[in-house]
């Protein structure tokens, strides 16, 4: 749990219902915690976080080039993680951004992530994730909780 700037509890995501696909609500209280939060989110829909190991650390860098707005490097972030799942088989339960730099001449991210290598004996695969959307993608800041929100659709 987390704690807003009045003290107020609230958890890193939650899974909502949605249609025919999935939706989380991800909270951070920096830009930074709330893409580590929605990337957690998205992968305990894939299997159960708690049967992940961290034996392997993948640094990963991204880059986007000019500027670009804070959902557009959202969507990308969360690309780029779940590439790395469907392409070398790996699961990951701990995301660490390192560096997130967005502003007027350059949009970036380095981050750590850990996991292992997907075992279909030891991980169940609950949803197959085909991408993040920009479904009312929108990143909300309340300055007076001291809490950013983003309510983000994945096609499963």
């Amino acid at each position: 749990m987390l704690k807003s700037n009045d003290g107020q509890d609230f958890k890193r995501y939650v899974v909502m219902d949605y249609l025919s696909d999935v939706l989380i609500r991800a909270y951070g209280k920096s830009i930074k915690e709330l893409f580590e939060n929605t990337a957690e989110g998205m992968f305990s829909l894939i299997t159960d976080l708690k049967n992940i190991k961290k034996t392997i650390e993948k640094k990963i860098e991204i880059s986007a080039g000019e500027k670009i707005g804070p959902e557009d490097l959202l969507i990308i972030w969360l690309e780029k993680i779940l590439y790395l799942n469907e392409v070398n088989s790996l699961i990951f339960s701990e995301f660490k951004i390192i560096d997130l730099i967005n502003n007027e001449s350059e949009s970036r991210i380095s981050a750590l992530l850990k996991g292992e290598k997907i075992n279909l004996k030891k991980h169940e695969i609950f949803l197959q994730i085909k991408a993040p959307t920009y479904h009312n993608l929108f990143i909300k800041q309340d300055n007076e909780a001291g809490i950013f929100t983003v309510d983000i659709v994945f096609d499963v």
